[in-house]
């Protein structure tokens, strides 16, 4: 069979029923019958959400939110600064000493939310990075905020975390039972684990390479430089690695990734140890959609698979999307970690939306009168219809996919609006009226990402974003539906209803993946991004990839084959590409017209920018079709044709 692949992105994950795999439940995933019960008997379907969280004392706001029907909020205790050295919470410090704590304003913000709505269910989010005086008391004590890579192997940072994470988590159970929901492990970086040190050397940090390369079979060596560490071949302009020229720095970059999920890892048992089985462990890791230069190998999380086969893992943690683009009006958030990779292991997602409104009150720069930008954010729902539309559409990806949510109040006011304040009411209401129904996916394209070839690209690159983001941003308003998913998922999930299969790191097929594919992608359209099999046996073979995809490297323009379809060039990848694509596959598109589109077997969503007409396209003809904002009802249709006045979302229910 001959490979030629064009990129694609699928995100439906339908309902909220999966089944398990993994170290949980070793079965298949099929799209028709999707249970989550893991192993020790847990429904994980039970501890699915639809929250509010504030770094603030948002206590007025929290009974507003009840009255609304949200019970369910999340606190934060901390010991640290944020972004812009201010303390993350008005509740610290509770670490005071080396093994001392004093929880007393931990149990006040647990108390005053408690008072504020009683019988509220807390999540907690803890944050493991240790105070300022704890990184100054010896040497080789860093910042795990910012290099959380430089400390990992520290067993004075692991012991003392550790004992500080279960010593709050015993309290907390004891002196509130019943009260906690799920406790979200959360550290380094932004508390998002990433690791900002580059791959930079210190003490520990050198001991666990030796260690790790002795392990290994490997010479003992010195960590690589700064220029080996971030480095391509010419024949891709510098962009990838191969073995055969990068070998230490592939191996240094495998070992940081596996450091730092050795590292989480022991949290999250430390932190099981303690809890109850009933009490869900969440964590924030594996974020491979939307990157940035820097921010793969270097943020030392492509071992992502390793924490998410952990069964003391519950929950991945993501924001629905970084970019102000796919925030605002007519733009097309997503998860940004695999979807289908936390279904197969029995894990739920939990989507974070914390998208700017007009209301929204921002953190005053310390010593300044101005207020901070949030990574350069601007306000980006500006009127009361975009709030509105903006919250409806988040709600309808996190319901449609089958992820949990909170609405982050972050400093306050998000959601002062009526406007706001009404819509998370109906969102509430149709959440809990169709979280219970069967779900069943709909998507016929599988965006499939690679952290194993991941590590050949060089991050530094200012391409080393291209095999991702382009791809997604052409596939997600192209009127199609898609999920993602991880290489190693495939044998895992039920293919069937797949007809265009994306492989965005197709660049080694080594080791028996070029077979997968054929065997398990036999009669569908794959889509090759940039170079597939293009490192053979450890070395550049350009003769190899034009097996594969039968068209020569970055031969310019996109190349079709029976079944396969080659993207040279995924940086110049537009949505009429990926409409070509998804119509040469046979995949259903729902709409023509350039907007975001969710969908499972039961129900779609749409979500449209600005006035004008839409045309929505139904796979076969409804004899009934609702639609759940405003019950608007349509019989014996297989399309309709919408017209708006303004930005919205409408969420309709077509199928039983």
């Amino acid at each position: 069979m001959k490979f030629t692949t064009v990129v694609c992105t699928v995100l439906i994950v339908v309902g909220l029923q999966m089944r398990v795999s993994g170290e949980d439940v070793a079965v298949r995933c099929s799209s028709s019958e999707i249970k989550s019960v893991k192993k020790d008997g847990t429904d994980l379907e039970k501890r699915s959400f639809y929250g509010y969280r504030s770094f603030e004392p948002e206590y007025e706001t929290m009974k507003i939110m009840r009255n609304l029907g949200i019970d369910t909020v999340t606190i934060m205790v901390s010991n640290n600064t944020n972004f812009m050295g201010e303390p993350y919470t008005k509740y610290q410090p509770t670490w005071i000493w080396e093994r001392e704590y004093d929880f007393s304003l931990f149990d006040k913000n647990v108390q005053e939310t408690i008072a504020a709505v009683s019988d509220v269910k807390l999540n907690v989010v803890v944050d493991m990075n240790p105070p300022g005086w704890w990184v100054k008391r010896r040497r080789e004590r860093f910042d795990p905020f910012i290099e959380f890579g430089r400390v990992a192997a520290n067993e004075d940072y692991r012991e003392d975390v550790s004992d500080y994470l279960r010593a709050l988590l015993r309290h907390a159970v004891k002196a509130f039972p019943g009260r906690f929901a799920n406790f979200f492990i959360m550290g380094g970086y932004t508390t998002e684990w990433f690791d900002l040190s580059h791959g930079v050397e210190s003490g520990s940090r050198i001991k666990a390479w030796n260690k790790w390369c002795a392990a290994h079979g490997l010479p003992k060596c010195d960590i690589p430089s700064w220029s080996t560490r971030y480095s391509g071949v010419p024949e891709s302009h510098g962009l990838l690695r191969t073995v055969s020229t990068h070998a230490i720095a592939l191996n240094y970059w495998k070992f940081n990734s596996t450091l730092s999920a050795e590292t989480v890892g022991t949290f999250l048992k430390e932190a099981r140890k303690v809890l109850p089985k009933e009490i869900g462990i969440g964590i924030t890791y594996g974020y491979i959609f939307e990157l940035w230069p820097n921010c793969q190998a270097s943020w030392s999380q492509l071992e992502y698979e390793k924490i998410f086969d952990m069964p003391e893992v519950d929950f991945a943690l993501s924001p629905i999307s970084y970019g102000a683009k796919e925030r605002g009006m007519g733009g097309a958030p997503m998860a940004m970690i695999p979807l289908q990779t936390l279904k197969v292991r029995g894990k739920l997602v939990v989507n974070s939306t914390d998208t700017t409104t007009f209301t929204s009150r921002f953190p005053n720069a310390p010593g300044k009168n101005g207020k901070v930008s949030i990574m350069g954010r601007i306000v980006e729902w500006k009127t009361p219809d975009e709030v509105r539309a903006g919250l409806r559409r988040e709600m309808c990806y996190n319901l449609i996919n089958g992820c949990s949510t909170w609405n982050f109040d972050m400093w306050g006011g998000w959601y002062d609006s009526p406007a706001a304040r009404q819509t998370i009411g109906e969102c509430k209401r149709i959440w809990d009226s169709e979280l219970a129904l069967e779900q069943k996916e709909a998507a016929e394209i599988l965006l499939v990402v690679d952290p194993e070839n991941m590590y050949y690209i060089n991050d530094s690159h200012p391409d080393s974003t291209m095999f991702v983001n382009p791809v997604r941003k052409a596939l997600s308003t192209s009127g199609a539906m898609y999920s993602t998913a991880s290489f190693n998922d495939l044998k895992q999930l039920d293919l069937k209803n797949y007809k265009l299969i994306i492989f965005s790191h197709p660049f080694d097929l080594d080791k028996g993946k070029k077979e997968t594919i054929e065997k398990l992608c036999a009669g569908k359209t794959v889509m090759w991004i940039y170079a597939p099999g293009i490192i053979h046996h450890g070395k550049w073979d350009a003769k190899q990839m034009r097996q594969i995809a039968g068209a020569e490297f970055e031969s310019g323009t996109i190349h079709y084959a029976e079944h396969s379809i080659y993207v040279p060039s995924p940086k110049t990848l537009k949505e009429d590409d990926m409409r070509r694509a998804i119509k040469y596959a046979g995949v259903h598109s729902w709409t023509d017209q350039s907007l975001p589109v969710y969908a499972n077997a039961r129900l779609v969503a749409i979500h449209i920018g600005k006035a004008g007409k839409v045309k929505l396209n139904f796979p076969c003809k409804c004899k009934a079709v609702t639609e759940l904002f405003s019950g608007k009802k349509y019989e014996n249709v297989d399309a309709i044709v919408l017209e708006t006045t303004g930005p919205e979302t409408l969420l309709f229910q077509y199928g039983m």
